[in-house]
């Protein structure tokens, strides 16, 4: 199975549209999301066409720390200021996503999604030895796949993995593995094939800024 991964969107519509068109391009199974599509309270949102883009990509995923607000229990006055449509895109994603016997989330698999702390937690480091030791024992899956700090960033059951985002990560057979997604904002995206035991870092091309 090969999915397609976007993460940490941040209300970045004209990156999106290109992601999922060069997704559609090369057929990918499934694209799933892993959270901050928007930023629920930033000045520039923009959830009504991040989600009209992410549902008609037929796009699964998880919400983060900065679109929870529109996931579950969305108060009345933040449903008047979006689109019914953007509501039931935003309801259908999920704490946890297990797909292609792989586990997705925005956060930590130890961390609770559903606890507004946990979501927002900044303490400590992915890498750090007890946390990757929690992390390993909260799931049983091959892989977990994360967004939320923003780079690119391999572990496995064995410790870190010399591995920056430059190239494919190839899964060793005997090893599981916790590999954190690079934001989407900056133009970076995955594809990880299930089968082979693959995920491919991509990164648009950087553009000139404007003269």
């Amino acid at each position: 199975m090969r999915i397609g991964i976007v993460t940490d969107i941040h209300d970045q519509v004209k990156i999106l549209a290109e992601v999922l068109a060069i997704l559609r391009a090369e057929a990918v199974d499934a694209i799933v999301t892993l959270g901050d599509n928007t930023d629920l309270f930033g000045k520039w949102n923009k959830a009504d066409g991040v989600a009209d883009l992410l549902r008609g990509a037929g796009a699964v995923g998880v919400w983060g720390n900065h679109d929870f607000g529109l996931c579950r229990n969305v108060p009345e006055e933040t449903q008047f200021r979006f689109l019914r449509k953007t509501l039931d895109y935003f309801a259908t994603l999920q704490p946890r996503l297990e797909l292609g016997g792989c586990h997705f989330s925005h956060i930590e698999p130890f961390l609770d999604p559903e606890r507004t702390d946990d979501l927002w937690t900044f303490e400590g480091r992915p890498e750090d030895e007890e946390r990757t030791a929690k992390s390993f024992a909260a799931v049983p899956h091959r892989a977990a796949i994360l967004g939320h700090f923003h780079r690119w960033l391999a572990l496995s059951d064995t410790g870190r993995v010399a591995w920056d985002g430059a190239v494919p990560l190839h899964f060793e057979p005997d090893k599981r593995y916790l590999v954190l997604v690079a934001p989407l904002f900056r133009g970076a995206f995955a594809v990880l094939d299930t089968d082979r035991g693959i995920i491919e870092p991509r990164n648009l091309p950087r553009r000139e800024e404007p003269t």
